[in-house]
């Protein structure tokens, strides 16, 4: 009997610890990686621009699961006084472990310091994270 309890014992240690090591949660199920400023063109710009200059704000987004996962890129705008001046998102999925680089195109009006924060939910509706959220430093001249 107290070896039948054992193997009982192990065997739900063994399922409890793959499952928990299997399962990503919350914000482990993507990564947002090198948030970056492009020009029209797809090429790199400086994160200082000019006010009327259009720029696309963009990340490498990363599924960490092995499986499709739909997802919801979202791009907030704010000044240095946390007032929001954009948001705007679109809609996508991600096969496992597939890599994509979306982008936001943002034509600043008035001159300052911006931050874009990007990012990544399960969807609109539902609104749960599944990234660590990143962002982008920008100044407009």
């Amino acid at each position: 009997m107290l070896r039948l309890a054992a193997v009982f014992t192990i065997t739900v240690l063994i399922f409890a610890s793959y499952n928990s090591a299997s399962a990503l949660d919350g914000t482990q199920k993507a990564e947002i990686k090198n948030p970056r400023l492009l020009n029209s063109f797809g090429e790199s710009v400086s994160q200082n621009v000019n006010t009327g200059q259009q720029v696309q704000i963009s990340a490498d987004v990363q599924n960490k699961q092995d499986a499709t996962q739909p997802f919801v890129y979202i791009v907030q705008i704010t000044d240095d006084r946390d007032v929001i001046y954009k948001i705007t998102w679109f809609s996508a999925s991600l096969n496992p472990q597939q890599s994509f680089s979306p982008a936001i195109s943002w034509t600043p009006v008035w001159p300052g310091a911006y931050t874009a924060h990007i990012y990544v939910w399960d969807s609109i509706k539902d609104a749960n994270a599944i990234a660590q959220q990143n962002q982008i430093k920008i100044t407009v001249s």
